[in-house]
């Protein structure tokens, strides 16, 4: 057992193995949100019904799960172990076929149009700001996921990043809607 259960403690810990990562964010994800290359970055980890990454890289199809692999999870299963892990002492119940990790990319308004029910959100770094605000009905509510996991339903939500300095990891678990 890797982790603690003491939050605190296990995002440092968390942190500590999100800095290994290489955040080379998708050129059609940049495109769409309008976000500069420069601007940190994002990668999948999990399963997808992409069966491809490019005209000449095929990804690996698993068998149980009845879709493709992410390049990270083929490369990184261990990173996938490890956020199994993370969840089974924070948030036990909930079942994912992906995470979304981020680091100090400031995501503008948007809806997750692939996902399906409630996302869990997580974020660990040392920087101010940052707080994650979903809008519900007309209301803006702000959340800090350094406090304590933070679930809404980004399907249906409008949500983004505010303004941050420092470094500033996230984590988002969810379950894509394509079968």
């Amino acid at each position: 057992m890797v982790f603690t259960g003491f939050w605190e403690h296990d995002l440092q810990l968390l942190e500590a193995y999100l800095q290994d990562i290489d955040y080379r964010t998708a050129t059609a994800r940049l495109e769409k949100f309008k976000i500069p290359r420069s601007q940190g970055g994002s990668v999948l980890i999990g399963y997808t019904y992409r069966g491809h990454l490019s005209k000449d890289k095929k990804r690996v199809w698993n068998t149980k799960m009845k879709k493709f692999e992410t390049k990270l999870m083929s490369e990184r299963p261990d990173l996938w172990l490890y956020l199994e892990m993370f969840r089974d002492l924070y948030f036990r119940d909930f079942k994912f076929t992906g995470c979304q990790l981020n680091y100090n990319y400031k995501i503008p308004p948007h809806t997750d149009a692939n996902n399906i029910g409630e996302s869990v959100l997580v974020c660990c770094g040392d920087f101010t700001g940052g707080s994650t605000v979903v809008e519900k009905d007309g209301v803006l509510h702000y959340y800090d996921a350094r406090k304590h996991p933070v679930i809404f339903d980004g399907s249906r939500y409008k949500h983004w990043v505010d303004d941050f300095k420092g470094d500033r990891y996230s984590i988002v678990f969810f379950n894509d809607s394509k079968n």
